[in-house]
């Protein structure tokens, strides 16, 4: 607790508390869920991990029995908050939001009117509730507009939004006296819209929200996310969590800066400080509707408020006054941001004029909020395709096109334009923005990104990740993985990197843990795996399965029987079980469900032999093959589109052959027989032994394989060519420890089985009860898979580079 002489520096403590809340979690040991901070007469309550632009309550000390269910967390029970701020804010957007769409439905406007009409009703609504308009201005003339249904909203809010447009005199009397100078741009072309009595009342409603306690930081999203709908819309759905922002703009942006002002020791050092951020410059290249900005702008103006407290008490060791204003601060036309859509880059703007007053307020600071600031450094612009202004922090969350999504999203012509411009060829989209931000900084400058995980793996971490080290980049501080809050099935990083920094970092800290260092695999550094070649003894070993491209190859097994049962040829040479990855995760048998046509090689005339099922192909397939842009596609229409041929010659020899579900959670795998055709969402390696089965279905592989695989949204995709030929197989196993190991795997496969049969469950779920601590039996075998190998010293495998071929 505080003095109460300290009262009025709670804003001190405040900054001091949340610091130790972070500092306090670990991955095992999570940090306490609330925060109290507490002046004697004044108190807040922090839910941090869920809100963290403010307090879930605050109270007076004589309102302390009106918040006691604020604090039942302190008698182990599950406190009340009346109005989460979070929920606060999507409570108003659907007002907001509803109104819009009823305006649309009926064309009370063109959609541009409308838009500027919402943003400007939005300011009024935040405006009054902080003081900018006077005595409730919004919410006494919709009183009135309801109470006399002869005058029109158009007439009433359009004269109020054009006050605020322009400097000329206001009225000393009546309804519009006071009304301040605003425009900023918001109130260029002042709009007016009717209102019918329903849309009216919905606005009316939308007044009696505190829009002061709303969240600006996820306020543009979630409009943005509601009006882009076209019938319905998900408050919500494009929420990131404050938390998340943080975990960019804290280790890029407030971190250095406060180790800037802990090695002040003059007051000359501090007020070169202030100097230093006056003329800082924070940008986020795809800005969406401003989170990042927001968040950014108020811990910024957090530290000019920690660097006067600073400048404050050396002043006054030193017996010096005290300076009443501070000259230098951090304006916000330091903000920039780019963002391709209009309306988000309207949201951003009027997040951080939002932004703008709050940080006022919140620090007590006699500066004017009106007019509204010039943010015209939010622009509309394609980023990729413009210079980028100067900025020491280059910050965000950049639009992701998976590699084989830009032509069909960005069109074919953008695409090329990627590949000249860049020089790197055609990449997931995010590579692109990761190049340039690191490409724009000085030496010095720091940068913080979200992207999704794939950025760490394969083909996209060497002209990224790796590209960064090897041009001056530490990083500094990063998520290796994680949900992200804004769409619940990606799994995101996020780095934050330095570069060409005059003394490298000491330390770093990864996934909350201190280490030494990260590599570009976002890995511990000494513990990288990312770097393990392609070792030649393992090529032509494991495949991508096939590819038939057309949908009309694949028959139930109704139809697949009609055609195994016919005479004139045998169809079993061409119709066969087709195995998909789902069918190893949650067929109890691991069996196909469903079968292919499947000619493999053969020519037409060869085809012809089967007659029904090249029937079924001219009439299901052949269409959509002729106007395919590939030629081979094009002309071998009977033929699947991408056949493997390695693998079939791999596998033509074998009596069986592993099989694996090329994306999942975990990879699993099983024996599949010759006549079974893999789809291309398996993994086929041409092993038919058992000591096989037993290495790959090892912790050791599994390991090996999530630290070289891909992603797909929160799934792993098992690639052969890293996840495979990088793996370093044991060292010379004996005749023995060979057989043993196979003696196991077999074992592993028949308990398996027999537990699914009994169950009618698939690998997936069985191995997840495994987990949970569910058949010991198997579990026991499971850890004993490869315990008669030799084992490596420490750290990652250092087997040989060669598999046993004899395997």
């Amino acid at each position: 607790m505080k003095r109460p002489s300290e009262a009025e520096r709670i804003n001190v403590h405040r900054d001091q508390a949340l610091r130790y809340w972070r500092e306090l979690g670990t991955p095992e040991t999570p940090a306490p869920r609330y925060v109290v901070l507490c002046a004697f007469h004044r108190f807040e309550v922090w839910e941090p991990g869920a809100v963290y632009t403010a307090p879930r309550v605050e109270f007076d000390l004589p309102e302390l029995p009106d918040h006691v269910d604020s604090l039942l967390f302190l008698a182990g029970r599950e406190p009340f908050f009346a109005a989460p701020q979070a929920q606060v804010t999507r409570e108003a957007v659907a007002l907001v939001t509803d109104l819009y769409m009823r305006l649309r439905e009926r064309s009370a406007a063109d959609l541009e009117t409308l838009r500027g009409f919402l943003l400007q009703v939005v300011w009024a609504l935040f405006a009054e509730d902080v003081q900018m308009l006077p005595s409730h201005l919004l919410s006494r003339l919709l009183d009135g507009l309801l109470e006399d249904s002869e005058r029109s909203s158009a007439d009433d809010l359009g004269q109020l939004f054009r006050y605020l447009s322009e400097p000329e005199p206001r009225p000393r009397q009546g309804k519009y006296a006071g009304t301040p100078y605003a425009n900023g741009g918001l109130f260029k072309e002042p709009h007016a819209v009717h209102l019918e009595p329903e849309e009216l009342r919905l606005l009316r409603k939308a007044c009696d929200f505190d829009w002061k306690r709303g969240e600006p930081a996820i306020f543009g999203s979630l409009l943005q996310g509601a009006l882009g709908r076209e019938r319905q819309w998900s408050l919500g759905a494009h929420y990131t969590a404050e938390a998340d922002i943080l975990k960019v703009v804290l280790p890029t942006i407030v971190e250095p800066w406060r180790r800037q002002i802990d090695e002040c020791r003059t007051l000359a050092d501090v007020e070169a400080a202030q100097l230093d951020l006056s003329n800082y410059v924070v940008l986020d290249p795809a800005c969406g509707s401003g989170n990042f900005l927001y968040v950014a702008y108020r811990e910024l103006r957090r530290i000019e408020a920690a660097l006067r407290r600073r400048a404050e008490d050396m002043r006054r060791s030193a017996g010096l006054r005290r300076q009443e204003s501070m000259a230098l601060h951090f304006p916000i036309e330091n903000i920039k941001g780019i963002e391709l859509d209009r309306f988000a880059v309207d949201l951003a703007r009027l997040s951080l004029w939002m932004g703008h007053k709050l940080s006022v307020d919140e620090l007590d600071l006699a500066e004017r909020v009106l007019p509204l600031p010039d943010l015209s450094g939010i622009r509309r612009q394609d980023a990729l395709r413009i210079q980028w202004p100067e900025a020491d922090a280059i910050i965000g969350n950049p639009p992701y096109h998976g590699s084989q999504q830009i032509r069909g999203e960005l069109g074919d012509d953008y695409a090329e334009w990627l590949r000249s411009e860049f020089g790197i060829g055609l990449k997931d989209y995010a590579v692109y923005w990761f190049r340039k931000a690191h490409e724009r900084l000085a030496d010095g400058g720091r940068a913080g990104y979200v992207a999704t995980n794939s950025i760490t793996q394969n083909r996209n971490r060497g002209p990224t990740l790796e590209w960064i080290a090897e041009t001056g980049g530490v990083i500094t501080s990063a998520i290796s993985t994680q949900d992200w809050t804004g769409e619940a099935a990606v799994d995101v990083s996020i780095v934050n990197w330095v570069k060409n920094p005059i003394e490298p970092p000491s330390a770093a800290l990864l996934d909350g843990r201190e280490v030494e260092g990260i590599t570009p695999a976002l890995r511990p550094a000494g513990l990288d795996v990312s770097q393990a070649a392609r070792l030649p003894a393992n090529r032509g070993l494991a495949f991508q399965g096939p590819k038939p491209v057309g949908a009309g190859f694949v028959l139930d097994s109704e139809e697949a029987e009609t055609l195994l049962a016919r005479s004139e040829a045998d169809y079993r040479a061409v119709v066969r079980p087709y195995l998909i990855g789902k069918d190893i995760a949650e067929d109890p048998a691991q069996a196909p469900r469903r079968f292919v046509i499947d000619f493999a090689q053969r020519t037409l005339e060869q085809a012809t032999a089967w007659p029904a099922a090249l029937q079924i192909l001219r009439d299901r397939v052949k269409h959509d093959r002729e106007s395919n842009r590939d030629r081979y596609t094009r002309e071998h229409w009977w033929r699947h589109g991408r056949p493997v041929l390695s693998m079939r010659e791999a596998v033509a020899p074998l009596r069986r052959y592993i099989a694996g579900n090329r994306i999942g959670k975990r990879i699993l795998f099983c024996w599949a027989d010759p006549w079974t055709c893999p789809s291309d969402l398996t993994t086929v390696v041409a092993f038919e032994h058992d000591y096989a089965m037993g290495i790959l279905s090892s912790r050791v592989h599994q390991r090996w394989a999530r630290a070289q695989s891909s992603t797909l949204e929160d799934r792993m995709r098992y690639t052969p060519t890293s996840a495979f030929e990088t793996f370093p197989w044991p060292p010379d196993p004996s005749p023995d420890q060979r057989e043993e190991v196979g003696r196991i795997a077999a074992a592993v496969v028949e308990r398996r089985q027999e537990i699914c049969a009994e169950r009618e469950i698939g690998l997936t779920q069985l191995l997840n009860e495994v987990d949970e601590g569910a058949y010991a039996d198997l579990r026991a075998l499971l850890d004993a898979s490869i315990a008669p190998l030799p084992r490596p010293t420490g750290g990652p495998p250092q087997w040989p580079r060669t598999p046993n071929r004899a395997t």
